[in-house]
């Protein structure tokens, strides 16, 4: 086949290609608007978001006047369900059967802070999400003098933590004094654990990991009051 033979049809091609994609596009503004459908892609059996609520909400941006799928603005009808506290994430697309399908992804907290103001979920970029009166998470406690800028950094702790196979389930809680020190409560044992200021936090670690690990009698760990990771090259355990 001769080169200008493969380059007419290869336009021809294109044309259909474009005949076809026109003449969907076409059918796609005609179809009636039928319902939608609202799934919870994550977090179903722990959902911080009811599902009559999530609908009703929908519901109320897409009013009942919608007759066509065109007329739905898919992209400000996203925006508007990720605004939720509760989503991380929302997927709005059309079917061919005039349906509308939307798919939430909700956050999972990293923390929740306590305060005299009240409380809140910890998320990962250090934003934060009101609590939900459908269900509480099971997660670490932050509390103390907790100034906005040091949430950040305190949502990339716990994100470490819950990434690290020894510490993963090995803290319940953190406490940050006014001068800005940590303090660590262990998930066992009636003690708590000095950090200090907020660096060379994997290097202090490490030196807890080494002496849960080559200590020869942690059985008697509940008789400490604290352990102080505070100076370089030192573990201090102090007694009751």
């Amino acid at each position: 086949m001769k080169v200008w033979q493969q380059i007419a049809l290869w336009l021809i091609g294109i044309g259909l290609w474009f005949s076809l994609l026109g003449s969907a596009s076409s059918r796609q503004k005609d179809l009636e608007y039928q319902h939608f459908s609202l799934s919870f892609e994550n977090r179903e059996d722990r959902s911080f978001l009811n599902y009559a609520e999530m609908e009703a909400s929908v519901q109320s941006v897409l009013g009942d006047s919608v007759n066509r799928i065109s007329e739905i603005n898919k992209a400000l009808l996203e925006e508007s369900i990720d605004n939720h506290p509760a989503i991380r994430k929302a997927e709005v697309y059309s079917k061919i059967d005039g349906s509308l399908r939307i798919m939430l992804w909700q956050h999972n907290p990293l923390a929740r802070v306590i305060q005299k103001e009240g409380s809140f979920y910890l998320l990962e970029n250090g934003a934060q999400m009101p609590l939900s009166s459908h269900y509480s998470e099971r997660v670490p406690l932050v509390s103390g003098e907790l100034k906005e800028e040091r949430l950040k950094e305190i949502a990339d702790f716990w994100l470490w933590v819950k990434e690290d196979e020894f510490y993963k389930d090995f803290f319940t809680g953190l406490e940050c004094t006014e001068a800005n020190e940590w303090i660590l409560y262990p998930a066992k044992g009636n003690f708590k654990i000095i950090l200090g200021k907020p660096i060379k936090l994997k290097e202090k670690l490490t030196k807890l990991q080494v002496f849960y690990l080559r200590a020869p009698r942690l059985e008697n760990i509940n008789k400490l009051k604290e352990i102080d990771l505070r100076f370089d090259g030192q573990l201090i355990c102090r007694k009751n």
